[in-house]
């Protein structure tokens, strides 16, 4: 077996047959050698093991012999602003805290808590646990109250992560903000 690289290394392709039909098959500036031992590699006189991609958005640049990220930092600011409203939605409806309890957050049990709030009248409400919890009219007005806070947090966490992604001058700086 024959390896055809670039003049960089890159493992073009891999083929079996004679000299002269490797010349065939080798373009010019490129380089026919033995084998590698194994695909994820790349030739510097001997094969060398790639280096693992520090990201899925990383290709390795054969002439530097290292990963890159072709993106640019308004690329990197876009998917990250979307990564931070995906955890911002998460967040919002992933349950809050009333009086000693987690309720659920989701749309249905926000449409839920409001229109409870608005019967003023006692009810027995399930916990995000499963238990039963009788709650006044005041207590489902807190309930409502500590469901709106929660909700206004996780936006205000949201705006402030999204000012820090758009105001960051590199990639690194973007990456490093978490919501």
């Amino acid at each position: 077996m024959t390896a055809i690289i670039s003049k960089h290394g890159e493992l073009l392709k891999i083929i079996s047959a004679n000299a002269e039909t490797i010349q065939l098959n080798k373009e010019a500036g490129f380089l026919a050698v033995s084998d590698p031992p194994h695909l994820n590699m790349y030739y510097r006189g001997w094969w060398v093991d790639l280096p693992i991609a520090p990201s899925v958005h990383h290709i390795f640049n054969y002439q530097l012999k290292q990963w890159v990220d072709p993106r640019t930092l308004e690329q990197v600011q876009n998917a990250k602003w979307d990564q931070i409203k995906a955890a911002r939605d998460a967040f919002e409806s992933g349950g809050f805290e009333f009086e000693s309890h987690s309720y659920d957050s989701d749309q249905v049990s926000q449409q839920r808590i409001l229109l409870a709030m608005n019967s003023d009248v006692s009810q027995v409400w399930t916990t995000a646990s499963n238990e039963f919890i009788e709650l006044s009219p005041s207590q489902l007005r807190g309930l409502y109250q500590s469901l709106q806070t929660h909700i206004a947090l996780s936006h205000e966490r949201g705006r402030i992560a999204r000012q820090l992604i758009y105001e960051a001058e590199t990639i690194g700086d973007v990456e490093a903000i978490q919501f």
